[in-house]
């Protein structure tokens, strides 16, 4: 049963960042990798209503259920972006409207056609509002992870606050994507058919076109590409196969590797979080460490 939007109402708001020391971040600045994936984030975030544009164009909005929600989903993701963006500012790096004008005339073009795309979508393929609902939930359950990732990288206890206030209201929206997205395909194999066949030939992660390609690429494979990213992925997958009819489908684990590969291709290597290193670097050490009178080979390190 979907959950009500009376309760996703009740639990709803603007992300509380007042009590928020932004500031610290010039004398505890974020590393340059970090900061790339904020900026990535922060794009994101304030890309949703753009979202809920070509979601309106859809059959969707005759239902004021599905309205409300994207109301509400796309004024907390806006606070969202807005905090990011107080990161970026205290790091002296550009932020709000200068990132956000560029990113739509980067993509332009694709921004212009889109709600035609979409209204082809709504009206010409009846199981859209499934194959929606499923691809929100995916994208929510991801964004989630990378939250969590990011914050356990980055080591930061200002930073680990806002990203657990932000991970909260993004766990809330994926359990309304994922509960809607779920008692439409149950029971519909139809539903299930169409959304399996567009995540294999169309998902990717979210953002992939709306900034540079090779931004969400490095975003994806620095977070998931080494260490206990991997853990966090397992459970996506695990929701994903959970879902009526879409087991198997392993699309975040396939977009990882591909994503690792682009960074390498175009930039010659991918940076390894400080906290992978220094774990590898305690493994490196006890396996170089004398057993049973003999030493043994140092532990293989893994290059990207």
């Amino acid at each position: 049963m979907a959950i009500s939007i009376k309760k996703f109402e009740e639990q709803g708001g603007r992300i509380k960042t007042d009590d928020i020391d932004f500031e610290s971040f010039r004398s505890a600045p974020l590393s340059k990798d970090v900061l790339r994936c904020i900026a990535y984030m922060h794009d994101i975030e304030y890309q949703t209503v753009l979202y809920t544009r070509e979601m309106l164009v859809t059959p969707g909005w005759k239902d004021p259920q599905f309205t409300a929600f994207l109301t509400l989903w796309n004024y907390e993701e806006y606070w969202h972006g807005n905090a990011l963006g107080r990161i970026l500012e205290a790091h002296d790096e550009p932020a709000h409207d200068p990132r956000l004008k560029a990113m739509r005339v980067f993509n332009k073009r694709y921004l212009f056609w889109s709600p035609a795309m979409f209204w082809a979508l709504g009206h010409g393929v009846r199981q859209f509002p499934a194959l929606h609902m499923t691809w929100g939930a995916i994208n929510e359950w991801t964004a989630n992870a990378a939250y969590n990732r990011l914050a356990a990288i980055a080591d930061n206890p200002v930073l680990s606050e806002l990203l657990g206030r932000i991970m909260r209201q993004e766990g809330r929206h994926a359990a309304y994507y994922a509960s809607y997205a779920r008692d439409l395909l149950d029971g519909d194999r139809k539903a299930q058919k169409v959304t399996s066949w567009f995540l294999r030939h169309q998902w990717a992660p979210v953002g992939n076109g709306d900034v540079p390609k090779i931004e969400t690429a490095f975003a994806t494979a620095y977070l998931f590409g080494s260490g206990n990213g991997s853990e966090l992925i397992d459970r996506v997958e695990d929701r994903i196969d959970a879902l009526p009819g879409l087991r198997g489908l392993n699309l975040v684990r396939s977009a990882i590797l591909e994503s690792r590969d682009l960074v390498v291709a175009q930039e010659g290597s991918l940076p390894v979080p400080v906290s992978v290193a220094a774990a590898e670097q305690r493994a490196h050490d006890l396996t170089a460490e004398p057993v049973g009178g003999a030493t043994e080979e140092p532990a293989h390190q893994p290059s990207y």
